[in-house]
């Protein structure tokens, strides 16, 4: 049997059962009974040791998020169950809501909506900019960033990247290994984070990050809320270090009514949408069916993530 945590109509549930050949059980966040008879869970991005402990049997976990940083990863080493993401799912969307949100600045269509609404023609103040010839540092080389590479190049860029190995992959001029961070994003226009968070990554834009950036350059965050120090982004904001950012995550979510980085003009916030689309489910049932049939052959399941990297 396989369980969801998520609403499906009638129709959708019959349907699935159906392709899977597998009776669905729908669950809610909460629940009290043992469920001996499922083996496979499609989970949210976070899932505690208790929720798990109602599945004794379970063997595979696929999310629907391609992030897992909330996972139990100790509990499901010591009870042996594997664990799929959704990645590469997201890459064309996510990559399409980087480059909206660099060129909403660069071509000032904030201030032109300010406009509209007050029925202004005006030029305003601000110079608009291109992103032709301009250099992107791309943090996090996974699908999402592969993706957005080669669309930054084909808008006249030119692309390096960062990534755990270093290992060169198209549409990059350059490849950087993390522990060459610094040097990476020295150079860089614009700046694209795009890494999971581990505890690699905790942090890892800092007070000593940004200092090693250009003044006057962009910072956009479609990644996750920790692997930003947000004390240290603020500051660099604040002294114009940074020319823009554009944030789709925070440490904490929702972004509580005070905070300052909803009236700062030099920043564009998303509430964490860059990895949506309207047929959300059937993308990532769709990547479901491939991982379930090569759990089902007793093959290397694909998505597969390593418990112990953590992606």
């Amino acid at each position: 049997m396989i369980a969801i945590m998520h609403t499906l109509t009638n129709e959708q549930k019959v349907a699935y059962e159906a392709q899977f050949s597998q009776d669905i059980l729908v669950l809610d966040q909460e629940i009290e009974d043992e469920f001996p008879e499922v083996i496979c869970l499609i989970s949210t991005p976070k899932v505690s040791t208790e929720y798990l402990q109602h599945f004794p049997n379970l063997r595979l976990i696929f999310t629907l998020s391609s992030g897992v940083n909330q996972m139990p990863f100790d509990y499901l080493k010591q009870k042996n169950i594997l664990l799929a993401n959704s990645r590469g799912m997201h890459a064309e969307f996510m990559s399409e809501h980087a480059l909206a949100m660099i060129l909403s600045h660069t071509r000032g269509l904030r201030r032109a909506e300010r406009s509209q609404m007050a029925h202004c023609w005006s030029h305003g103040e601000m110079m608009l900019e291109t992103v032709f010839g301009r250099q992107l540092c791309i943090v996090g080389s996974g699908a999402v960033g592969r993706t957005l590479a080669s669309k930054a190049v084909a808008l006249g860029m030119t692309v390096t990247g960062v990534s755990r190995t270093g290992k060169m992959q198209k549409n990059f001029k350059q490849m950087y290994k993390t522990t060459e961070l610094h040097r990476a994003i020295a150079g860089a226009d614009i700046v694209v984070l795009l890494t999971p968070l581990t505890p690699e990554t905790f942090h890892l834009f800092n007070h000593q990050t940004f200092n090693a950036m250009k003044t006057g350059s962009y910072f956009i965050n479609i990644s996750r809320g920790e692997t930003v120090d947000e004390a240290a982004l603020l500051e660099n904001l604040i002294n114009g270090k940074l020319a823009f950012a554009g944030l789709d995550v925070f440490k904490h979510e929702p972004l509580t009514f005070d905070s300052p980085f909803w009236d700062l003009p030099n920043v564009l916030i998303t509430p964490h949408r860059a990895g949506d689309i309207s047929d959300y489910l059937s993308r990532a049932m769709a990547m479901f069916s491939d991982v379930f049939s090569d759990f089902i052959q007793g093959k290397e399941i694909r998505n597969r993530v390593d418990l112990d990297l953590r992606y």
